[in-house]
């Protein structure tokens, strides 16, 4: 997992800080590293801070042999470039004015210069600290947001242990020293007993090992997630949505005219053919309109203006095909392929292919018209009517579909697997949204999922019909 795991403290005499951090190493040897050197620079004069390892003062390392990864646990990050982020982490995780009352609470909060945290903060027992406890925190700091969010559940969980078994061992410490001597026999003594510095974890423990111990408990978690924890692309991953079959995946909900079923059939059957599978890509679109209307086609079949394909069932069909790969499958039933009667034009349908015979509105800010023509005009075979204007800002999605078409590196194949991909990522945004319970909440949800405002559009039409 590509992280830092930190152990930060509240030092009396130096603030927060972070006094133990693990990291993965794949492409840096150690013996790069100038840890002797980072390390005598970090040296503090407080106990807390200024605390032994064991042996090998300057590190523990410990190496995966099946993936090759090293784990590296030093007082300071190893790599200056992320010591600076974890310092900065550290401050943030015990300095954020959370209440520090609450005891054994996760938090998260950064940007993307900053990086990303997950902060766990509790208290540690001590006799001899003001409050009678020392603050302590363990960050994971990562660059991937969404990674770090969906992880959370899996770290919250042992990030919990790892301080359970710190605070039971200074438990146990504090109970023997109050054994030796009871707070209220100190306080009619009237012998002051603050210590001027913080005791280390090692005092605090009375753990000679601890600091292995949290090497590691960090370091599984860091080789865990790297296993185990990886991204995949999920169909129907939130606990609202439909489930999804392993096998084939369900009939497409088209509507089609009984007269044009031959002819479907057929098409479809070819679908799963390597050599037709062009006429099944959005490529298919870029070609039958001109380069500066595809992008026109796209922002409206996306975000619901209502789209009229006028022409010979036979010459219509790849073209409705292609655009119904615009939508989630959810929204298919609002497709009328070969629609045979206008009531059909105006109904709930916001994408209609009519034969020639068939009388249709005439293109308006709500209506998008594609005429397949019987004689190429000027080399192209449709005429194009909307007189809409795309905004300035496109939606997320539709910016990230026109660069896939435009990918050269992508197959068709290919094409239809990343189409189908950022239609269902966007669909499940829309889902999250419609399950807002308040305008603050949705709110806070945007921001989370990266809805922006240009999104907006999509966003309220996705959103009417998906349930």
């Amino acid at each position: 997992m590509n992280a830092v795991i930190a152990l930060c403290h509240f030092c009396e005499a130096h603030g927060p800080c972070a006094i133990f951090c693990t990291q993965t190493l794949r492409d840096t040897k150690i013996e790069d590293l100038p840890l002797e050197q980072n390390q005598s620079q970090s040296q503090k004069t407080c106990s807390a801070c200024n605390y032994s390892m064991g042996r090998n003062n300057s590190g523990i390392y410990s190496k995966d042999t099946e993936s090759g990864a090293t784990f590296v646990s030093t007082r300071v990050a190893v790599l200056t470039e992320v010591a600076t982020l974890v310092k900065q982490a550290a401050v943030l995780s015990l300095s954020n004015g959370i209440d520090s009352n609450k005891d054994g609470e996760f938090v998260f909060f950064g940007d993307s210069t900053r990086g990303h945290i997950l902060s766990h903060k509790f208290r540690v027992g001590d006799m001899q600290a003001r409050g009678y406890f020392q603050l302590y925190s363990i960050i994971v700091l990562m660059k991937d947001k969404y990674f770090l969010l969906n992880t959370k559940p899996f770290l919250a969980e042992h990030l919990k242990k790892v301080s359970s078994e710190l605070q039971a061992g200074a438990n146990k410490t504090k109970e023997a020293e109050e054994r030796r001597q009871s707070e209220r026999q100190r306080r009619l003594s009237g012998v002051p007993f603050l210590m001027h510095s913080s005791r280390s974890l090692l005092e605090l423990t009375g753990e000679e090992n601890v600091f292995a111990q949290l090497h590691s408990h960090f370091s599984w978690l860091l080789l865990a997630g790297s296993r185990f924890l990886t991204e995949h692309v999920t169909f129907g991953n939130l606990p609202w949505l439909p489930h999804q079959s392993s096998g084939r995946p369900p009939a497409q909900r088209l509507t089609y005219n009984s007269s044009t079923l031959p002819m479907i059939q057929k098409y479809e059957e070819s679908i799963d053919d390597p050599d037709q599978e062009e006429f099944f890509s959005l490529r298919h679109i870029k070609k039958v309109v001109r380069k500066d209307e595809f992008a026109t086609v796209c922002y409206c079949a996306l975000t619901g203006v209502k789209i009229i394909v006028r022409g010979a069932p036979e010459r219509t069909f790849r073209f409705m095909v292609c655009l119904k790969k615009l939508l989630p499958e959810p929204m298919h039933n609002l497709m009328r392929i070969d629609a045979q009667h206008q009531h059909s034009i105006s109904s709930e349908y916001k994408i209609i292919s009519v034969s020639n015979d068939i009388a249709v509105p005439i293109a308006s800010a709500s209506v998008f018209r594609i005429d397949f023509l019987d004689k190429h005009v000027n080399g192209h075979e449709v005429s194009v009517k909307w007189p809409g204007e795309l905004p300035r800002k496109l939606p997320d999605l539709m910016v990230k579909l026109l660069k896939a078409v435009e990918e050269k590196n992508f197959t068709e194949l290919v094409l239809n697997k990343q189409t189908k991909v950022l239609i269902e990522e966007w669909k499940n945004k829309a889902t999250c949204l419609n399950h807002a319970k308040s305008t603050s909440v949705q709110v806070k949800l945007k921001k989370v999922l990266g809805v922006q405002p240009q999104d907006q559009p999509l966003i309220n039409y996705w959103s009417t019909h998906l349930h």
